[in-house]
């Protein structure tokens, strides 16, 4: 076999990395069940999963093993947040034995043991299948803008192609400049609100002033007796979501900003929260502020509300229809004008359109492929625009009922984003469905639009936008992902099923689409 990892495009390597610290594996024993710890892991927050039971240390098994198991781990651990999770003993054989198999986490869990698995001991592996995790490091972040600086040396994984996949190794310490890497400089671009972020004390919530009882403005209080609102500053689905969830009234469907439920003369008690969208309470977020001391709005009527509801949709794409459909196409400019009217072309396009009077004869090389996305929740999903809000595209001839409805980027090894393509959502309908349900949603004639529960809309590799351009994208081993609702425009039962990361090698003449998962955007 041969180790796979699964690692989301929002690594940063800061700092001197010692690989003979964080290979070090762990001898002693813990009393408590289901601690965890990392084993044999090249940087803090990155190893394979060692879970205490029974006074013994054991490994787990990768089957099951996703993103929402590691986001478990990595919480557990005491990490902000999971980058990724490794499987097939990426990080070398562990020296424990298997004791824990098929562990399917939601996310939210505070143990892994909470998770669904086998009996601890029954499994059907061995020490080439351990599970592994990469955990966002502990911040370490300073205030001030100008102190960042880009680390004079680290330890850099550098990427050995195989005939199956492509894995990590460590060739020593080395000069390294982050300045060309993206999510290094969308760190730079934060300002020092992020090195305040932190978790507030526990605080009751309650939903008040609503139309019905399933929605109202989140009131807070730290102790049950002096109660506040939330400044809405980054007020999104996904803090809604749990919100929601504590408040005991299933999920988030909408996250409102403004007073729309009142609340502007009321204290603020918190601002700026951030959560993942998996927390079991708003208290378990980031906070930029909190305490009535110390938070500041700088509106009145900024009071984070929602509205909550026991049935959503779930988008899931289909993985397995992409890995097999994806093909190159050379394609001609000339063809391209509609798509590019859509900005669904690179910029060295736009260039060449600019500068040349005969860029209709350049040629450009396209990434196809074919996407199914199914409704596999409880409701029908809908478009987030009104039907009166829709934007006629002349070109095409068609109506967009969503801005963005998919992602589609290339990333290379290193995180950065070196080719992207987008879908605005033209013709959301039900193209197929299971057994006994009926298709509710047609776009002909300027019909609704959306997809039925238990159906699934169809965009085919031969459509315009069904690409990305990678003219520009050197021949190399990179990740491939698909992501549908990146934005989170409408509210979900589940967002970590929403995306479709697959490894891609490309030689410059063909392209090889392989290991697809599902995942989070």
């Amino acid at each position: 076999m041969t180790p796979k990892w699964f690692l989301l495009p929002c690594v940063v390597l800061t700092g001197l990395l010692d690989v003979s610290v964080f290979s070090q594996q762990y001898n002693q024993t813990t009393t408590q069940q289901g601690a965890l710890t990392l084993e044999s892991g090249t940087a803090p927050g990155t190893g394979n999963v060692i879970i205490s039971y029974n006074g013994r240390l054991w490994s787990i098994c990768d089957d099951g093993w996703n993103l929402a198991a590691a986001r478990v781990v990595c919480r557990s651990l005491g990490y902000p947040h999971a980058l990724g999770h490794t499987s097939q003993s990426y990080f070398g054989r562990p020296r424990h034995e298997i004791g824990l198999d098929n562990v399917q986490c939601r996310g939210g869990e505070s143990s892994v043991l909470d998770c669904r698995h086998e009996p601890f001991g029954t499994h059907n592996c061995d020490q080439r299948e351990a599970a592994g995790v990469f955990c966002a490091p502990r911040s370490t972040r300073v205030s001030s803008r100008t102190s960042r600086r880009p680390p004079t040396t680290t330890t850099t994984p550098t990427i050995q192609s195989t005939s199956q996949t492509t894995h990590r190794s460590l060739q020593g310490k080395i000069l390294m400049n982050f300045s060309e890497n993206s999510v290094y400089q969308e760190m730079m671009q934060l300002d020092h609100v992020a090195s305040n972020r932190h978790k507030p004390a526990t605080y009751q919530i309650r939903i008040r002033n609503g139309r019905t009882t399933n929605e109202g403005r989140v009131e807070i209080s730290f102790n049950g007796v002096e109660w506040g609102v939330i400044c809405s500053t980054h007020w999104t689905m996904l803090e809604a979501r749990v919100a929601c969830r504590q408040a005991g009234l299933g999920y988030g469907k909408s996250a409102l900003k403004a007073s729309f439920f009142g609340g502007e003369t009321m204290v603020k008690l918190a601002s700026g929260v951030h959560c993942d969208g998996e927390e079991e309470r708003l208290s378990d977020c980031y906070h930029d502020q909190s305490g009535a001391a110390a938070t500041t709005c700088s509106r009145r009527d900024f009071v984070a509300g929602v509205v909550c509801a026991t049935e959503l949709p779930d988008l899931v794409p289909n993985a397995t229809l992409l890995a097999s459909s994806t093909y190159l196409q050379d394609q001609s400019m000339y063809y391209m004008q509609c798509a590019m009217e859509e900005n669904c072309a690179a910029q060295s396009a736009f260039n060449i359109k600019r500068t040349r009077h005969d860029w209709h004869i350049f040629k450009r090389r396209l990434l196809r492929f074919s996407s199914s996305i199914w409704n596999f929740g409880t409701a029908d999903f809908r478009p987030d625009l009104r039907k009166q809000d829709w934007e006629w595209h002349l070109c095409h001839m068609h109506y967009h009922s969503m801005r963005v409805f998919a992602t589609y980027d290339i990333i290379d090894r290193q995180g950065n984003r070196v080719a992207e393509g987008h879908k605005a959502s033209f013709c959301l309908e039900d193209v197929q469905c299971i057994s006994g349900v009926v298709k509710k949603f047609a776009c002909k004639g300027f019909g609704d639009q959306g997809i039925t529960v238990g159906c699934a809309d169809d965009y085919l590799h031969d459509i315009d936008c069904q690409w990305v351009d990678i003219t520009d994208v050197k021949p190399g081993n990179y990740v491939f992902k698909v992501n549908i609702n990146p934005e989170f425009l409408v509210a979900e039962l589940d967002y970590n099923n929403n995306a479709v990361h697959c490894d891609l090698a490309y030689s410059g003449v063909s392209v090889r689409v392989t290991n697809c998962v599902l995942g989070r955007g």
